[in-house]
């Protein structure tokens, strides 16, 4: 769901329709599932960032249903290698990028990101859209990968909006968690931070110094 208003999303996906026809059946599984995929304003945005960047190795934390990775898979001909812990997730991830043709660009790791991060090659692009009570740890784990002048993506950091309501984030701890985070990343001082409110919120920062 996004905390923008409804008539500028619906606005957005007609502007920016999804041509792909796997992409479009997976976007429609993920609603009819409830599965959270990333909404097509902020993978479009990601996929102009890609061609910026030029990055050889993408890192995705959080795979889900496989929605984004074979989007970004389609954009760029980097490896991505990409992480879930969800066996039911990695089950469907599995069969979607098998779909897409895909399983020698898209390396899919089983298991706690948090284990899994430090074992990674060095990339250009980190993409998080994991548990965002872990934003921070996740942050701190990938930090020595991103190589200097490449980019820092996470999704969800509005949360439709919540982080900015004191009485909201009274109640949910999470959302406190999350609410830390964004100041840490703003606050950072080896990354330069934009948070840009299309979808449920992105954050891209780009990498100063090691």
């Amino acid at each position: 769901m996004s905390y923008i208003s409804e008539n500028v999303e619906e606005y957005l996906s007609r502007l920016m329709p999804i041509e792909d026809e796997l992409l479009a059946k997976l976007q429609q599984e993920g609603i009819e599932n409830e599965v959270p995929i990333i909404q097509v304003p902020s993978i479009r945005l990601i996929q102009t960032m890609i061609k910026l960047v030029n990055p050889s190795v993408i890192i995705e934390v959080g795979t889900a249903i496989g929605f984004s990775a074979i989007w970004l898979a389609k954009t760029t001909n980097a490896v991505i290698h990409t992480i879930e812990r969800d066996p039911l997730m990695i089950e469907k991830a599995k069969e979607n990028i098998k779909r897409a043709g895909l399983e020698k660009q898209i390396i899919l790791h089983e298991g706690d990101a948090r284990e899994i991060i430090p074992t990674l090659p060095k990339a250009e692009l980190i993409f998080i859209d994991a548990a965002k009570g872990k934003y921070k740890t996740f942050l701190e784990l990938a930090f020595p990968l991103l190589k200097v002048g490449g980019i820092f993506i996470f999704d969800n950091v509005l949360f439709r909006g919540f982080v900015a309501d004191e009485n909201i984030l009274a109640t949910k701890p999470m959302l406190r968690k999350l609410n830390r985070f964004n100041h840490f990343l703003a606050a950072h001082p080896k990354l330069e931070t934009s948070f840009i409110s299309i979808g449920d919120g992105l954050a891209i920062s780009y990498k100063l110094e090691e």
